[in-house]
């Protein structure tokens, strides 16, 4: 089920079915059901098998479902599409695309597996991975080439791989591929989603990595494990301060616009249409209590 919410994206490995059971449970807004990396080439097709039934079933109440898929310049790629594709699934992710060609190619063959299932014509959305320089270079094309696509998701393994780079704990390294991924997803009105915290049980790398995601307007971060989920989901939450700020924001705009005039200022700072849009924002993604 699609929300507004994209705080977490909790990758799944395919292949243990009693993780896939337990995913459903779990706090994340987003389920990334892997059959990619991280599952062994001999247990491809029991991975597809494990994610075809949990869809079947029905088993992941209101999260977010989506499959990522191997490459489709592949067989084992191509398969898992046409398999996964059906009623229950939600999006999918495609891994280590750098080019929109490949979102078009990926849209028209789901286009086709939707009418094969009867799911009405853009049911399933497009997660485009990014993980190589060309992948960020070419990513507002990307970005833009389909009306499926949902977001951009960054891929920092394979990107330092690709560039040959050693990020650090402030990932000054990353910076630039952070901030294309950013604009290039927000320029096409996209969620983008960060990558990854490898340090699993390091709380305090997770808490800085997601605090300065959210500061350069990433939408969440993506999750290896659920214990991270917490902190992801914390650091992307829209606190009761954001809240108050907000409406202060709006109840004094409003204030000046009778008044006439508009800009006004709130605590010292100059306020104005941008700051409007970014407290309505605010509101918009607001948990009803």
């Amino acid at each position: 089920m699609i929300s507004n919410l994209r705080r977490s994206a909790l990758y799944v490995p395919g292949d243990s079915e009693r993780m896939i059971q337990k995913s459903a449970a779990s706090l994340a807004d987003m389920l990334v059901l892997n059959l990619e990396d991280g599952v062994a080439y001999s247990k491809k097709d029991l991975a597809r098998a494990n994610v075809i039934e949990a869809l079947g079933k029905g088993v992941f109440g209101n999260h977010e479902v989506v499959v990522r898929v191997n490459s489709l310049t592949t067989e084992t790629g191509r398969k898992d599409l046409s398999a996964v594709v059906r009623a229950g699934l939600d999006g999918i992710c495609l891994p280590k695309i750098e080019k929109a060609d490949e979102i078009r190619a990926a849209s028209s063959a789901i286009q086709d597996f939707e009418k094969a299932q009867a799911l009405p014509e853009g049911t399933i959305r497009l997660h485009a991975m990014i993980e190589s320089a060309a992948g960020v270079l070419h990513s507002a094309d990307i970005a833009g080439a389909s009306s499926r696509m949902s977001s951009l998701i960054f891929g920092s393994a394979d990107y330092a791989s690709d560039v040959r780079c050693r990020p650090s704990d402030d990932r000054v390294e990353l910076l630039l591929a952070l901030q294309m991924i950013v604009n290039a997803a927000r320029s096409l009105g996209i969620d983008a989603i960060d990558a990854p915290c490898f340090d699993i049980r390091n709380r305090g790398l997770l808490e800085k990595e997601s605090a300065q995601a959210r500061r350069m307007g990433f939408s969440g971060k993506s999750a290896l494990h659920p214990e991270q989920l917490p902190i992801i989901n914390r650091a992307f939450d829209i606190t009761d301060e954001d809240v108050a700020w907000a409406e202060r924001v709006l109840a004094e705009l409003d204030e000046a616009e009778n008044r006439g005039k508009a800009l006004s200022t709130l605590d010292g700072r100059l306020i104005d249409n941008p700051h409007r849009a970014a407290a309505e924002w605010i509101l918009s993604r607001k948990k009803p209590r």
